[in-house]
């Protein structure tokens, strides 16, 4: 199986969408970080596009080659660790397939948090952290990626809504912690409200060292706790 490249880039339209995306969720009832209250206060809750991209225009333009710098940096480092990290999330998260996806776009963002697509393999990390920090990132982002591409229809089959089966997509990112403990300086910690899970499926994991059965157990646990989401997930 080959695995995909993992490509770079500041783009400005990307970054108006994971903006819109975490608007998004600031509707539900997440609360902005200080870019999208700086957007909210400016534009209102449902700024334009066109009004984001003024924002955006009028703030980074004078910053875009500091924002090459992180770009640089980044890249530099996740070639060291590609390899190994796609050989190891195959192996360990037992992907069949990578969906004939040859190549992921990371974008970066002037949002503090990070949106993904897995439809059209791209995923945000943020121009406010650092190398190891967006790696982290990274790898959460793309982790997602391919649990939708190969686990999400068979937490379906195990009888979950919607809204559970991202509580288990989110909470098995916790085994980034045990994978790449090594390429990682930062532990991926997740939502408060997934502590619980979290702790459960590393010790799921421990035990049988195998991810389909780590993701039964995780799929048990929310049927029976399908209380466990952050309020603003619908």
């Amino acid at each position: 199986m080959n695995y995909p490249h993992v490509k770079f880039s500041y783009n400005l339209e990307k970054d108006i969408e994971n903006i819109e995306i975490g608007l998004k969720m600031t509707e539900q009832g997440r609360k902005p970080d200080n870019e999208l209250k700086n957007i909210i206060n400016q534009f209102g809750n449902n700024p334009a596009k066109k009004n984001i991209k003024k924002y955006l225009e009028s703030k980074w333009i004078e910053r875009k080659n500091l924002i090459e710098i992180e770009v640089e940096q980044l890249q530099k480092y996740w070639n060291t660790i590609e390899e190994k990290f796609f050989l190891h999330l195959t192996s360990r998260m037992q992907i069949n397939s990578f969906d004939n996806t040859e190549n992921l776009s990371g974008f970066f963002s002037t949002r503090y948090g990070s949106g993904y697509n897995s439809e059209k393999n791209w995923f945000a990390v943020s121009v406010h952290q650092g190398t190891f920090q967006n790696t982290k990132v990274a790898m959460h982002e793309i982790m997602h990626i391919f649990f939708h591409k190969n686990w999400w229809k068979f937490c379906e089959e195990q009888g979950l809504s919607e809204k559970n089966i991202w509580d288990v997509k989110e909470s098995v990112t916790v085994l980034l912690n045990l994978w790449f403990k090594n390429q990682l300086i930062d532990l991926d910690f997740g939502y408060e409200e997934h502590t619980e899970l979290r702790h459960n499926i590393k010790k799921w994991f421990l035990e049988s060292r195998d991810f389909k059965d780590t993701l039964i157990q995780a799929c048990d646990y929310v049927k029976q706790n399908p209380e466990k989401s952050p309020s603003w997930i619908l």
